[in-house]
């Protein structure tokens, strides 16, 4: 059982040197915690070596005598209203002795040894934490018996599992648990005696269930001693001394059973040893504070003993809360003024909560918000904290970021990190590993939640470690202990952690506490749970998902303010916390996922009572299962049936209903959101909407509407859901009339030919005829139109005509898409600015004389321009460089048809309008996927050398196809009206050799390098080995976009009159020089690589790690593209297509240097790796 005390960032210096001030100060003017101050003569003869552990205690008390060591709340007895004596407590404290607390062991041990009991024999504890709690523990290591203390909120049913597992002789319980107590009495055989604590005979209602007890008891046959714990102290202090038990290090004094918040509780055996460790060591910090500590941990818990023993440890006194309901917490710390405070989350949430209740109580005009809140701090601070709090932490489970800013901006001290575990004591300490008592520790790859060693920046993994402290094993769980333990001895903590550095580590997840979801997400419920609880609405959440859904639900406790406040109109109280659940998802920058869709809202809190919680406030997620996975179950049900009957209604109503309503709807309904929240000028993709779930869109819209809505124009920048449905309402009413795939190829197509790709279902009858006697193109080139230009090569394109043409009055037209020319302009002017200051000086002096921005799209009807500008371009421009594409490696050709090849008939179109406009063309070495390598020609008539294509889900299928077809169209336009074209197929377009953080970042390669870098492993080849299992040479086609740009402008801008040519732009060097050589270059340089030999293994553990990335990296990652390394390439030396005509145009051109295509270089790829860490990548 893992507890992780807070995860908080280590404190900054400056807050650490106000600490150790204010510990000066307070101490200096507070003789309370002057006179509590650790003696070194008392440290020293309690940590003597090899000492016994009754000697260690009775050093211990003996050493600190008239300190106050325990302090309760006083209370009388006073009658109540129906006449009956009851407790009430007083506003003050009393407090026992460390020589009280030993007199009182040693009275209670002696009379349970006069009762029978011996050394050995185990005593099982049930109640909260308290003073008597205490003195009966000691008692029991005085006389030798082994605690069990069991948690108040556990079933009769684990409670008894347990009791059968120890057999107890004796059952020590507090009277407010006393019934339960008795249901397991009375299974138990065992027991001998029934110790009953915290039992004031003068209370009715106490006395009177201890006779009921007794009653029951001498009913079922059981001839069982029953006495309260007064009645043995006093019994014992007439008695001889117990003889001192066995100093046999090895035996066994203490079970801590788990929560069962994983699974069934197992005893985690403390010998004698390691429960003197407990009390030998402060674990939680270094500093010597005087320790007046808060007491409200279940003794059953390791956290509850550490805050006692640390306590304790250093001569402090340890003060208990009054009620285990906590309900008397602000009362009761009001009056300890604590130095110390361990806080449990739950605990953290009331001081939130209380904080928030005052704030909205506060408000007033006139005054900030903050100045109000800081106000109330303090207050809390000095008045409900006591002012002098100097030291705190937060365990049992993971707290907030939020929760821990809040409370040290409260308390005005850093909230400690640490971790430790039951079985391992004390771990980490503000991330550094605690040397002792951990002597070796390691990392474990956990694959299926894609955590590795090799993971960059960081090494990630599960926590093995070995340490002085740690636990022998679980009490008669020999095959259990076996399976925590691996074959080198490691402890498996079941946790991940990062290693940020030698012995510096940092929690991420608990590997059991990880949802897969449907699509292959992974979530931390624990950590969201932990997110939502800093919501001012939430007092309670569980988080709640399952491997068959795509999404979360959750059960939700609002907070009693809330309740209170909504109590006449429950249902305007979910739609609040659902916004508040989302505002917490936007400022923790949670996933869309992550965000639960739909929750129940309960009324009543869980708790230890209701088997909910365990004794630590954790929640027992198994119980909470049980109580609510049928529940949540029929909600994923009727959410399912709810959406499918959403869309059905869509589909029968879309005749009858507004187009911008239906739109909306399906929007809303595709990705669970409300209609209500989404306006008509919300973007898709602002939506959260990525290509695959526009595909969807795009789909369900075809299916409602009948008509095609490619995703081309629903992930359009320019495209609102209002432009949505006007491109709906065009297609229904027959005024759109660019062709699409069904109306060229047929709606069902999987093989398509270039004789279907005719000029005539694309442009006017009119226009074609015309443009046979059309002007002639100019070898004069003064305007030119570019296309694309905010797209990778786009971008070089455009500054290399300005570059041409600025310096003689010439001008470029970027056509780029925009709701308007302004925000057309600042997209293109964003992909200069990568923090290359010398790239965004030369770009904005060069477009400032010669550059105009059109906001347009290729994908549209006219470029979605004016007749005025259409007519505007139709005259000016010379030349037409078509560099735009809808670029996607995964969506089909038919989503793809309308910008990639109805764009390319636009262009066309306005190629051979008013004058003859040569045109550059951007296309792919894609479509040679279908072309047998023999049959491949550089510059032959694609219709003929690839007259039929397979549309097919194979890699980049659509996206070849489509830049096929628009090579087929030119060709068209060619022969039509002899159109000068020149076709350029490139390979990888890689990064700019010079300007900084210029990288492609969508593309293949980067997200490789990329990948590479963030997993940390590669294969030991990305290629087909040899017969020997050898590497072989081989050769990645890669140009510099830098170079691709100047030889693209060189060879298809300059005396282009006339002729179709096509040039294959690749890398055609037998070098060698190959991805497995990149690795090489990486690993040389200092970056943390590790080869694994077997391809297969090598994929599945890359695969796992990308998965296990953030999602923004995960989604910038070779992961949506993983399909191209399923298997190992082929290995060739060179280019596997010609490029003969590319090199001689290069040559005869002279760009570059000398006219040649550069190799990939070394500095190169570095640059990768740097521009990758510039852009925050990695």
């Amino acid at each position: 059982m893992t507890e992780t005390i807070s995860t908080a960032a280590v404190p900054t210096t400056d807050l650490e040197e106000q600490v150790k001030r204010r510990i000066e100060q307070v101490v200096s003017n507070d003789p309370q915690l002057a006179a509590l101050l650790p003696e070194d003569s008392v440290t020293e003869a309690v940590n003597e070596p090899d000492l016994p552990l009754v000697e260690v205690i009775r050093r211990l008390l003996e050493g600190y005598g008239d300190r106050p060591a325990l302090g309760q709340r006083a209370f009388e007895f006073v009658t109540g209203d129906d006449g009956a004596t009851v407790i009430a407590l007083k506003p003050e404290y009393t407090t026992v002795s460390y020589r009280e607390l030993w007199e009182r062991a040693e009275a209670i041990a002696a009379a349970w040894h006069e009762q029978g009991i011996r050394d050995g024999d185990f005593v099982a504890q049930l109640g909260f934490t308290s003073t008597d709690f205490a003195s009966l523990d000691v008692a029991g290591l005085r006389l030798g018996t082994v605690s069990v203390p069991l948690q108040t909120g556990a079933s009769l049913q684990q409670r008894n599992a347990i009791l059968e597992e120890t057999r107890p002789a004796v059952f020590a319980a507090s009277i407010e648990y006393l019934d339960a107590a008795v249901d397991s009495v009375l299974a138990t055989p065992s027991v001998r005696l029934l110790s009953v604590f915290d039992y004031h005979p003068e209370v009715d209602s106490q006395r009177e269930a201890l006779e009921a007890v007794r009653a029951r008891l001498e009913s079922a046959g059981r001839t069982i001693a029953v006495e309260a714990l007064a009645e043995a102290l006093a019994r014992g202090r007439d008695l001889p001394g117990a003889p001192l038990p066995s100093a046999d290090p090895d035996a066994l004094r203490l079970l801590i059973y788990t929560s069962g918040s994983t699974g069934t509780p197992k005893g985690a055996m403390y010998p004698q040893w390691l429960v003197a460790n407990l009390w030998q060591k402060k674990w939680l910090t270094d500093d010597v504070i005087p320790s007046i500590g808060v007491n409200f941990m279940p003794m059953s818990h390791l956290a509850g003993r550490l805050t006692l023993m640390g306590t304790l440890s250093g001569g402090g006194t340890a003060y208990y809360i009054a009620s285990s309901d906590l309900s008397t917490f602000f009362e009761d710390i009001a009056l300890i003024r604590p130095s110390e405070v361990l806080f449990v989350p739950r605990v953290v949430e009331m001081v939130f909560q209380r904080f928030q209740a005052e704030l909205d109580r506060s408000l007033a005009p006139g005054e900030s918000n903050s100045e109000i809140a800081e106000r109330i701090k303090v207050r809390i601070r000095d008045e409900d904290f006591g002012g002098r709090v100097l030291s705190a932490g937060s365990g049992s489970a993971p707290l907030s970021p939020e929760m821990t800013e809040f409370m040290e901006s409260l308390l005005q001290v850093p909230l400690r990190d640490g971790y430790g575990s039951t079985e391992a004591g004390g771990v980490w300490r503000d991330g550094v590993l605690q040397r002792p008592p951990v002597t070796d520790y390691k990392l474990v790859d956990v694959p299926e939640l894609g955590y590795f060693t090799t993971d960059s920046p960081h090494p990630r993994g599960e926590l093995r470690l070995k340490s002085e402290t740690m636990f022998p094993g679980y009490y008669k769980r020999p095959e259990t202990t076996a399976d925590v333990f691996d074959d080198e001895g490691y402890y498996k903590t079941g946790d991940v952690v990062a290693e940020l550095g030698p012995d510096h580590l940092k929690y991420l997840d608990r590997v059991k506490n990880v949802l897969k979801l449907a699509q292959g997400e992974f979530v931390a419920v624990s950590k969201l749970e932990a997110a939502y609880t800093g919501s001012p609405l939430v007092r309670q959440i569980f988080v709640y998902g399952n491997s068959e859904r795509s999404f979360l639900l959750a059960v939700v406790v609002p907070t009693p303010e809330v309740l209170e406040r909504y109590a006449d109109s429950p249902d305007a109280l979910k739609p609040l916390i659902q916004d508040s659940l989302q505002q917490v998802a936007k400022d923790a920058e949670l996933q869309s996922y992550e965000i639960p869709r739909d929750f129940i809202v309960e009324t009543v809190p869980f708790t230890v009572e209701s088997g909910l919680l365990s004794d630590a406030r954790k929640l027992l997620r198994p119980k909470l299962k049980d109580h609510y996975g049928e529940r949540l179950e029929a909600l994923y049900a009727e959410l399912a049936e709810s959406q499918n009957e959403r869309l059905r209604q869509l589909a029968r109503e879309a005749a009858t209903r507004p187009v911008l309503e239906t739109v909306t709807d399906a929007a809303a309904a595709l990705l669970g959101a409300s209609s209500s929240d989404l306006a008509p000028d919300v973007r898709f993709i602002d939506l959260g909407g990525d290509s695959l779930s526009a595909l969807s869109y795009s789909e369900l819209l075809r299916d409602i509407f009948e008509v095609d809505v490619p995703v081309g124009v629903i992930n359009s920048v320019a495209n609102d859901l209002a432009a949505i449905a006007r491109h709906i309402e065009a297609q229904r009413t027959g005024t759109a009339t660019q062709p699409t795939f069904a109306s060229v190829h047929g709606k069902d197509a999987t093989v398509i030919t270039a004789g279907e790709l005719t000029l005539d279902k694309f442009l006017d009858e009119s226009l074609l005829k015309a443009a046979k006697d059309v002007q002639p193109a100019t070898a004069d080139v003064k305007t030119v139109l570019v296309t694309g230009g905010n797209g990778w090569l786009g971008r070089w394109l455009v500054l290399d005509w300005l570059e041409r043409l600025a310096p003689n009055g010439g001008k470029v037209y970027a056509l780029i898409r925009g709701a308007d020319a302004e925000a057309a302009r600042a997209r293109l002017d964003a992909v200069y600015e990568s923090g290359d200051p010398k790239l965004s000086a030369h770009y904005r002096q060069l477009a400032q004389q010669s550059l105009e921005v059109i906001a347009g799209d290729f994908g549209d009807q006219d470029l979605g321009l004016s007749q005025e500008v259409w007519q505007k371009l139709a005259k000016d421009v010379d030349l037409i460089v078509h560099s735009g594409a809808l670029v996607n490696h995964v969506l089909p050709y038919s989503q793809l048809f309308g910008p990639n090849v109805a764009g390319t008939a636009e262009i066309i179109k306005l190629a051979i309008s008013e004058r003859l406009k040569p045109v550059t063309y951007l296309s792919t070495v894609g479509i040679a996927d279908q072309i047998p390598v023999t049959e491949f020609e550089e510059d032959s008539d694609v219709r003929v050398m690839s007259a039929e294509r397979q549309i097919n889900d194979g890699y980049a299928n659509g996206y070849g196809n489509s830049k096929w077809a628009g090579e087929v169209l030119l060709r068209e336009a060619h022969d039509l009206a002899g159109l000068p074209v020149r076709v350029f197929r490139s390979d990888m377009i890689l990064a700019h050799s010079d300007y900084h953080g210029q990288l492609n970042v969508t593309d293949v390669f980067t997200r490789s390098i990329q990948s590479l870098l963030l997993t940390g492993v590669a294969p030991a080849s990305f290629y087909e080995l040899d017969a020997d299992g050898n590497r072989q040479r081989a050769h990645y086609d890669g140009v510099p976009g830098d170079f691709t740009a100047a030889s693209i402008t060189a060879i298809g801008g300059v005396n282009v009159i006339d002729g179709y040519r096509s040039f294959d732009v690749f890398n055609p060097h037998h070098d060698g020089v190959s991805m497995d050589t990149f690795v090489d270059w990486l690993i040389d340089a200092g970056y943390k690589i590790t080869r694994i030999d077997d391809y297969d293994q090598w994929l599945a553990r890359f695969e796992l790690a990308l998965k296990g990335l953030p999602e923004q990296q995960r989604q910038q990652s070779v992961l949506p593209l993983l399909k191209m390394y399923e298997k190992p390439q082929p290995a060739i030396d060179g280019s596997a297509l010609p490029t003969a005509e590319f090199s001689r145009a290069v040559h005869e051109a002279k760009v570059g240097d000398g006219g040649e295509i550069p190799h990939v270089t070394k500095e190169l790829i570095l640059k990768y790796a740097s521009d990758i860490q510039l852009l925050g990548l990695v």
